[in-house]
């Protein structure tokens, strides 16, 4: 099993929880966002009790959590080895870019049809701006998923982008993992942005798709093939046992 690189205290020290909320969905985007942003890197061990102890709540809804993340395959659990959260694998990176895909492309014919007044997403780009300027893709990767999800508000459809965020788990660990290391990158989806919405306030809706399109699958670029993906995996520190 590989060994977390960091105590998990330390780790988790970022975790703050609402009490006034839900318990488990909170749990469960802050050890998504662990996955993605690989400070719980492939092949790492899941213990609940371990992280119910740091995190300082209960096993139900952590428990209920990594139900969740299990279901859309970023843990996994192995015989005699418990759960791990999974290595990256490239046939579902890419089943989870042609689902994605489809369902924004067909977000974005739907605004072009109902009309999109871009002053609406004036603040989104301004802080889009700010964070490609400064190269800044932890930040950029937050507004990124907001304007997204925004997106299909707009058009009316905001549970599309629930079911995008359910499949897209696999997209975001690459796409964190690979991008976060070109110089600039996000200037480029910043861009991307911008032709999108362009094209949806002209009312082109084949025009948005097709941009929306490049923009989903433009990870793919970044895919390394098997070899060198094994080779990354490797990489991760071995379990002293």
């Amino acid at each position: 099993m590989k060994a977390l690189t960091r105590d998990t205290e330390d780790l988790f020290s970022t975790w703050q929880v609402n009490p006034s909320l839900p318990i488990a969905p909170q749990a469960y985007e802050f050890l998504r966002q662990c996955i993605v942003d690989n400070t719980l890197p492939p092949g790492a061990p899941i213990s609940e009790g371990i992280f119910a102890t740091q995190l300082k709540i209960s096993r139900t809804p952590l428990r209920t959590a990594m139900q969740q993340l299990a279901g859309e395959g970023l843990i996994v659990t192995r015989p005699q080895v418990g759960s791990v959260v999974a290595m990256l694998d490239t046939e579902r990176l890419e089943e989870a870019v042609f689902m994605r895909s489809v369902l924004e492309e067909a977000v974005v014919r739907r605004l072009a049809e109902r009309g999109l007044d871009r002053q609406v997403l004036a603040k989104s780009f301004a802080v889009q701006k700010l964070a490609a300027d400064a190269d800044d893709y932890a930040t950029f990767f937050q507004e990124d998923e907001q304007f997204h999800a925004k997106l299909a508000v707009l058009a009316g459809v905001p549970n599309t982008w629930r079911l995008v965020h359910s499949v897209k788990g696999h997209v975001d660990r690459q796409r964190f993992r690979m991008m976060s290391g070109i110089p600039y990158r996000s200037m480029r989806a910043y861009r991307d942005h911008l032709k999108i919405v362009r094209r949806i306030a002209a009312g082109d809706g084949d025009g948005a798709a097709l941009e929306m399109r490049k923009h989903v699958h433009s990870v793919l670029e970044l895919v390394p093939d098997n070899g060198t993906l094994l080779q990354l995996q490797a990489q991760l520190p071995a379990d002293d046992g």
